[in-house]
């Protein structure tokens, strides 16, 4: 039998613990710092079962709240980890990715944020390494994300943080290599050293830049610099998982 969608919706407002007579535009605040608190401890952590209640938990948020571009926002974040985590353990992450993808170009219709952008962008990136047929029509769809974060959040870290990423595994013809992603880095922790989100916006990925500026220098062969990175990204999140597993690699 199919749900009717008001009555799934009823059933979502009181697993939320939301009155049935209220029907309000954006969730509690309380929800996108849980979600975002949830998703950022899953992945430090590498914790997938975590990572999994995270995504269902903004899953059941955003349906309860189909006008929150925030809570949208989160949900197609935590799909994106979901990919990633999977790409990091050999799979394919292509599923995640293309869910995420859709949630996340349609928050941008309610709240358009710098991070979802570059999120959008990011994942056109990880397209493109699972489909390289794909690799014009999605750089260039991954190009225009990117041009759009950086109008709307020129001195954004987490910005500037997944540009370094993505300039890694991009070859210097197209605009990347370890050089121009150790510049994006380095700008990245410049900025996260003053950066201050307003309250459930997103705040993460400041441990991630020192880690990932960390496996650029290892790349270039300064393994005594990238150990001192790996060593400040534990200092911020001494509970990150992947940080302690190159540091010990390392020894």
């Amino acid at each position: 039998m199919i749900m009717k969608r008001s009555t799934f919706l009823g059933l979502t407002f009181v697993a939320l613990g939301v009155p049935s007579s209220v029907r309000p535009q954006a969730a509690p605040a309380k929800w996108a710092d849980t979600i975002s608190m949830e998703i950022e401890q899953a992945q430090i952590t590498g914790d997938g079962a975590r990572l999994d209640a995270a995504a269902a938990l903004a899953g059941r948020v955003a349906a309860a709240f189909p006008s929150d571009g925030l809570i949208q926002h989160y949900h197609g974040y935590a799909t994106y980890r979901q990919g990633i985590l999977k790409v990091g353990q050999g799979k394919d992450g292509s599923a995640e990715f293309e869910q995420a993808k859709s949630i996340l170009e349609r928050s941008l219709k309610t709240r358009p944020l710098a991070e979802t952008h570059m999120l959008l962008s990011a994942i056109d990136g990880q397209l493109i390494a699972k489909s390289p047929m794909k690799a014009m029509f999605l750089g260039m769809a991954s190009a225009a994300s990117t041009k759009d974060a950086m109008a709307l959040g020129p001195n954004n870290p987490r910005v500037w943080l997944l540009r370094g990423q993505g300039a890694i595994f991009t070859p210097s013809e197209y605009g990347g290599g370890l050089d121009v992603a150790a510049e994006h880095l380095k700008r990245a922790i410049e900025l996260f050293a003053t950066d201050a989100p307003k309250p459930g916006e997103p705040s993460w990925g400041k441990a991630e830049a020192y880690l990932w500026l960390g496996q650029v220098y290892q790349k270039k062969g300064d393994k005594a610099k990238a150990a001192e990175l790996y060593k400040t990204a534990l200092e911020i999140s001494p509970k990150y998982g992947y940080a302690k597993m190159l540091a010990s690699a390392l020894k």
